[in-house]
């Protein structure tokens, strides 16, 4: 007990001291709790009424602000990493707040296994599963395994799984309690698709699977024509879809109901983000107007598609770290949009992933296609960013390379237009956002309630 003592009060004081002294420190309390009690996360989460993680590759910090943000608008007491630091240090600095009722804990899906060992969550939300990060994650299949490993240390919890993403319901069955949440076909729904197909095998028998349709990637309809495997129905389904550059707007269609949704994040990976958020607060039994009224107003920030108004122009700020995210964010940016500069920064360090050969495989044609004033490639691996647009048809009179990030937003500023859009790995995310707001930049979304869980 005394260990328990000194990691919890020891953590607190250390994340009152970063602050105290604005440095942010969504790690370090709890990378110092657990040194001293390697079991703090177990401890602390038995406490709340109900705990909640939600994983996978892309959209695991949009649906998990906007599921905490619901709750919070439904008068629940709620602690969440807020700012996407999840790896087991970051949830522990999380928890460390002061305790809630419910916890929503986003959570790397690499290091899933480390939080379950300890943390008893009574619902996990799985996103989807993209190729990412090679060095770390290896292949899909072994994610896959990884995570349905890791799940096996919870087995009374719910699992909540995107029905569109077949190595996703591949984790459900000889589960006890599974809802899945997907799309169904939609006017942007394609027959066929040139984006690149990962999750395209059958899990059970590894044949290659069929699709009626594709939303992006490997998420839509899907079949196997050997055997028996398929897509499962969706219990909350997304109907009626209409999208545009100021946002979406779908029928939930659910068990009890069917809710109308409006959200202005752009984009049908918003959408799926939207679906999983507002389906889990449904399933907990929250008022659908509450949940239509958060959703109405709710936007990310943090460089998910965060936008800045800086001197003359208009910025946004996106996170892209591998071929699927890179592609539809360009597909989402450049729908109906005029002349703008765009600026690619891409790093390769550990937390990026070492291997940046993604970069070829990812569908760049939105941007070949988009009237652009220039594109900028900046950070560690600007040549290579540089070298892949050239080669896919980008004139070189329309590139500058600038690895300097601070000289690539000046660089930027100094642009005859209008916009500019800045898609960054995720070591660059943090830093161009203060190299943002230091040049004066005020963001158009509302802060989120800190670590510390309260309103």
């Amino acid at each position: 007990m005394l260990r328990a003592f000194l990691a919890l009060w020891i953590g607190r004081l250390v994340a009152l001291l970063f602050r105290w002294l604005k440095r942010g420190g969504t790690s370090l309390p709890g990378y110092l709790a657990l040194k001293i009690d390697p079991q703090l996360m177990g401890r602390l989460t038995s406490r709340y009424e109900k705990v909640i993680i939600v994983t996978g590759t892309n959209g695991k910090t949009t649906t998990t602000n906007l599921l905490a943000s619901i709750l919070r608008a439904a008068g629940l007491k709620v602690v969440h990493n807020s700012e996407g630091a999840n790896m087991p240090a970051g949830v522990a600095t999380a928890l460390l707040a002061r305790r809630g009722e419910v916890a929503v804990l986003e959570v790397d899906e690499g290091t899933l296994g480390l939080v379950t060992r300890q943390v008893k969550a009574g619902l996990v939300i799985i996103t989807n599963l993209l190729r990412d990060q090679l060095d770390r994650y290896h292949e899909l299949e072994q994610l896959a395994a990884a995570i349905s490993r890791a799940l096996a240390a919870i087995p009374a919890a719910t699992l909540f799984l995107n029905a569109d993403d077949s190595l996703v319901t591949s984790l459900g069955p000889g589960r006890g309690k599974v809802r899945y949440f997907g799309l169904a076909r939609t006017p942007w729904s394609q027959a066929t698709t040139s984006e690149v197909l990962e999750g395209h095998i059958c899990p059970r028998c590894r044949r290659p699977l069929q699709f009626n349709f594709y939303h992006y990637s490997h998420l839509g309809n899907y079949y196997c024509p050997q055997c028996s495997y398929s897509r499962p129905p969706a219990d909350y389904e997304a109907r009626e879809l209409e999208l545009s550059s100021a946002g979406a707007r779908f029928d939930l269609v659910y068990p009890a109901g069917k809710l109308a949704l409006r959200t202005p994040m752009p984009g049908i990976y918003n959408v799926y983000n939207v679906l999983a958020a507002a389906s889990v607060a449904l399933l907990l039994k929250i008022d659908p107007a509450t949940i239509a009224r958060v959703v109405a107003t709710f936007l990310p920030g943090q460089g998910r598609a965060e936008t800045f108004s800086l001197r003359d122009k208009r910025l946004t700020l996106m996170l892209v770290k591998n071929p699927t995210g890179l592609s539809v964010a360009l597909k989402t940016l450049t729908a109906g949009r005029g002349k703008a500069t765009y600026l690619l920064a891409i790093n390769d360090l550990a937390a990026d992933g070492r291997d940046v050969s993604w970069l070829w495989d990812a569908d760049i044609s939105p941007l070949l296609q988009a009237p652009y004033h220039r594109i900028i490639c900046a950070g560690l691996r600007a040549g290579d960013m540089a070298l892949c647009l050239k080669y896919q048809g980008v004139k070189e009179a329309d590139l500058k390379v600038i690895p300097d990030q601070e000289e690539s937003v000046d660089f930027l500023l100094g642009e005859p237009v209008d916009e500019g859009l800045i898609l960054c790995t995720y070591t660059n995310l943090a830093l161009y956002r203060r190299i943002l707001k230091a040049r004066g930049a005020v963001s158009e979304v509302t802060p989120l309630p800190s670590l510390s869980g309260t309103p």
